[in-house]
């Protein structure tokens, strides 16, 4: 599959509706496969599916308040007429979220997974012709598919900043920027990196890559792929805030906050901590 199918695939809109208000989210594609087939090893079973996005797209947060979802929404890609794709929307109510999405024990982290295996597998199967969505795996992570990266190297950012993308190709927005902080070491202690890159409100949940390339070094050897490859670096969930202490002048209390348009960016590996280890909705907001 080539480059521009695979960014066309691997991500979709989504939205998010609790008791009070709605908000809008990226989000992507990820799965866990079988062990190759020694018969046929140019295939591999998907064994299951899952949607990937942020915590606070899920359970959408204002200030320090987060509020239960009623419903989530997002999309596939279903073929029309010749060269027209349309959105099917794939509503997800409360009740469903509580049994297919999981979060982080520390509630801190902001990645959630929701699993979608039976609703693309039944969608596919039963109901017309789709995009097939492009699942990321964990052989995706950086360092596993002789791609690895540094502070400095390019990444790119695939989602929907604000809502806004190809609504006639359904074609998500794909931003650019380098790592900004040092990779692997955890910013601040935490599991994730900063990436200098300027994105907006909705790109949150988008998922962050390697710069394509068909061409590596791999201990002292030079590598070409037919196609250009990547490594999954994480989930992108905002920007980074510097909050000052609060000054009070009068009657008046100012709190100034300071951005420097870098990114968080939480570690990929924990898509697969959530999945094995991460708790229901229901334990997410107590």
């Amino acid at each position: 599959m080539n480059l521009n199918d695979v960014l066309h695939q691997i991500s979709t809109l989504i939205h998010t509706e609790t008791a009070h208000f709605g908000t809008q989210g990226s989000g992507f594609f990820y799965s866990r496969l079988a062990p190759r087939d020694g018969e046929r090893p140019q295939w591999r079973t998907i064994e299951d599916m899952w949607l990937v996005t942020n915590r606070h797209v899920v359970i959408p947060k204002i200030q320090d308040a987060e509020y239960a979802p009623k419903n989530l929404t997002f999309r596939l890609r279903k073929l029309g007429s010749p060269d027209i794709l349309n959105w099917e929307p794939i509503p997800l109510p409360a009740d469903e979220l509580e049994s297919l999405a999981k979060f982080h024990p520390d509630s801190t982290v902001d990645v959630a997974v929701i699993n979608i295996y039976d609703i693309v597998v039944r969608r596919v199967r039963d109901e017309g012709e789709y995009a097939h969505p492009y699942f990321l795996h964990s052989g995706n992570f950086a360092g596993q598919n002789n791609i690895d990266v540094e502070a400095s190297s390019e990444v790119l950012v695939v989602g929907y900043p604000r809502g806004f993308y190809d609504d006639v190709n359904l074609f998500p927005i794909v931003k650019s920027g380098i790592i900004a902080s040092r990779w692997r070491a955890g910013f601040r202690g935490r599991p994730y990196f900063l990436i200098d890159a300027k994105l907006f409100p909705g790109s949150s949940g988008s998922v962050v890559i390697s710069k394509p390339t068909d061409l590596v070094v791999t201990e002292g050897k030079v590598m070409m792929a037919n196609e250009k490859q990547f490594a999954f670096l994480g989930v992108y969930s905002g920007e980074h805030i510097l909050r000052e202490a609060p000054v009070v002048v009068g009657n008046l209390t100012i709190a100034q906050t300071t951005g420097f348009d870098l990114g968080i960016v939480w570690y990929g590996e924990l898509v697969e901590e959530i999945i094995e280890k991460g708790v229901t909705l229901s334990r997410a907001l107590e």
